[in-house]
């Protein structure tokens, strides 16, 4: 292959190409932990809560609190697990729709746990009729559905309103993650740049370890280590199957066109006629 050359760089178009694949490599890390989430998913059975020991474990029960809980934003409410996302959308000058149901969560936040929500979280229980056992939701990847809605101004072409999910005392839960002895958990470290990106964007939020509620405690579900599944979700096992599945395949077809397009931006930046060289 004869790869052609251009005479000048283009520094502009080499700047471009690297935030673009550095933008892939994060989308890439986002598609990594879904496909891990998926893997778990396939490869762990759900238990009862009194089957529970030290490992990967998947169960499901009703939503118990352990003696704290949040505040919703936007109803009088409390919960254990508060998910919030902000949304602005386009829409028709004569659409004046103001039924009272709930809007659809944007596609990328509904498949993108926590990256693009405000999340509050405290410790609680699941219990199911052969026990109970404590659930470290401040770590979790959290995947809720909407239970509350509140629009902040209607304009002539864009509308923006609030959309909340919250998992409450009482509701069902579904949970996959790392079962510990209680001795062994060690509160999770604050810190790194990109929770703290994250913090500058979406605000902060209460997150209160498994510690505040550990005592007495014979295990933990929670995350151990980083790169470990744990996710906590309001829909049942299968719904979280479709969900995880999309949720891979979008962030993998996104990492692949970030990626490209950022190689392509490179490449003509360092003065590689692309075209010329695949012949089109």
């Amino acid at each position: 292959m004869v790869v052609a050359q251009s005479s000048t760089l283009e520094p502009g178009a080499l700047v471009g190409g690297v935030l673009l694949v550095i933008a892939g490599v994060l989308a890439a890390r986002v598609a990594v932990r879904s496909v891990g989430r998926l893997a778990a998913m396939v490869g762990t059975k759900t238990q009862a809560v009194e089957a529970v020991e030290p490992g990967t474990v998947e169960i499901e029960g009703t939503v118990a609190d352990a003696g704290e809980q949040v505040e919703s934003a936007l109803e009088d409410e409390t919960a254990v697990i508060v998910e919030y996302r902000h949304q602005r959308e386009d829409r028709e000058p004569l659409d004046n729709d103001d039924s009272g149901g709930l809007d659809r969560i944007p596609l990328p936040q509904q498949l993108t746990p926590n990256a693009l929500n405000q999340v509050s979280a405290v410790p609680f229980y699941v219990e199911d009729d052969t026990g109970r056992v404590l659930v470290d939701a401040a770590r979790a990847d959290t995947s809720l559905d909407a239970d509350a809605k509140d629009k902040d101004r209607i304009g002539y072409q864009r509308r923006e309103f609030s959309v909340e999910g919250r998992l409450e005392p009482g509701d069902e839960v579904y949970v996959l993650g790392q079962a510990i002895p209680a001795e062994e958990y060690t509160p999770p470290k604050r810190g790194g740049i990109i929770p703290k990106l994250l913090a500058l964007v979406r605000g902060s939020h209460e997150r209160l370890p498994a510690s505040e509620a550990i005592e007495g405690e014979d295990l933990v579900v929670t995350r151990d280590g980083e790169s470990s599944t744990f996710l906590v979700s309001d829909t049942a096992e299968w719904r979280s199957w479709i969900r995880q599945v999309a949720m891979a395949i979008l962030w993998i077809v996104v990492a692949i066109a970030l990626v490209g397009g950022g190689a392509y931006f490179l490449l003509t930046g360092a003065g590689v006629d692309v075209a010329g060289t695949l012949g089109l």
